[in-house]
């Protein structure tokens, strides 16, 4: 076997490891582009080539994800094939049956909703999604996890008796009140995405059947004027990693069963 240690060594932490994808990036949802492009394609190899050199027993691999957090359900073909190489050749790549899901849970290598609370343990200090793009509807579009994982983090800050917000660029006006106070505001159903931007802003993400919107609002664009429906359905493909975390979502907001039927076959999820 070649070695390829080279390939990583600089990037091993201070336990020796090549952290795994999903405690590298938590902000990159499973079936982003991020893993076949730049930074996410680049540590993905490294980490697979650290897998592949690892040894192939069960009790040092089981070591190796003990020592990081747990991946989000998603994940799991990938975890069953680092913890059980010996079987990667005899089942397929997103073939994880209940017994191996099963056992991943019971290990607690698998977890509902784990990439918020992995991705916060990283943070020093808040990122304002202005840093990362000029417009509220650019950061909606291009980095709506992150927008989602933020809003979450800046929910928790609010409640802080010391908590002050700063300076907010004039380009996100529209977001100031939802910011300081907790108050999207009036949705604008026709932009989509400034509306989405307000509502995480103040973490209150309101679904569209409480709104009086049906399943005909939904035009399928993926266009920088999309309506609210669109942007919704934007926000669910990143925010949820899992049937679990999803359906308490849905049951939490009494979503129809039409409208449930809706996010099932357009949030994507293995498990």
């Amino acid at each position: 076997m070649q070695n390829n240690q080279a390939t990583y060594s600089a990037d091993l932490d201070a336990q020796g490891d090549i952290a795994p994808p999903w405690e590298k990036f938590p902000h990159y949802d499973r079936y982003t582009i991020g893993w076949r492009m730049g930074a996410g394609e680049t540590w993905l190899g490294k980490w697979r080539d650290f897998i592949q050199e690892m040894p192939a027993d069960f009790a040092a691999r089981l070591a190796y994800l003990r020592r990081h957090p747990p991946a989000p359900y998603n994940w799991a073909d990938f975890v069953k094939e680092t913890l059980h190489p010996e079987l990667e050749e005899r089942l397929e790549e997103d073939d994880v049956d209940k017994t191996y899901l099963k056992e991943l849970q019971n290990l607690g290598l698998i977890a509902s909703d784990i990439a918020y609370p992995t991705w916060l343990a990283q943070q020093d200090g808040v990122a304002w999604p202005w840093e990362f793009d000029e417009t509220p509807e650019e950061v909606a579009r291009n980095w709506t996890r992150y927008l989602w994982f933020w809003s979450r983090q800046v929910a928790e800050l609010r409640l802080c008796p010391d908590w002050q917000l700063p300076v907010v660029p004039p380009v996100w006006a529209a977001c100031t009140s939802a910011l300081q106070e907790a108050q999207p505001g009036t949705p604008d159903f026709k932009q989509g995405l400034l509306t989405l931007t307000r509502m995480l802003s103040a973490n209150k993400l309101t679904p569209p059947w409480q709104l009086g919107l049906s399943l005909n609002d939904f035009a399928d664009s993926y266009e920088d004027d999309m309506g609210y429906v669109d942007a919704f359905r934007l926000w669910g493909m990143s925010a949820f990693d899992d049937v679990e975390h999803l359906q308490k979502f849905l049951n939490d907001t009494d979503a129809p069963q039409a409208w449930q039927t809706w996010a099932c076959e357009h949030f994507i999820m293995d498990l």
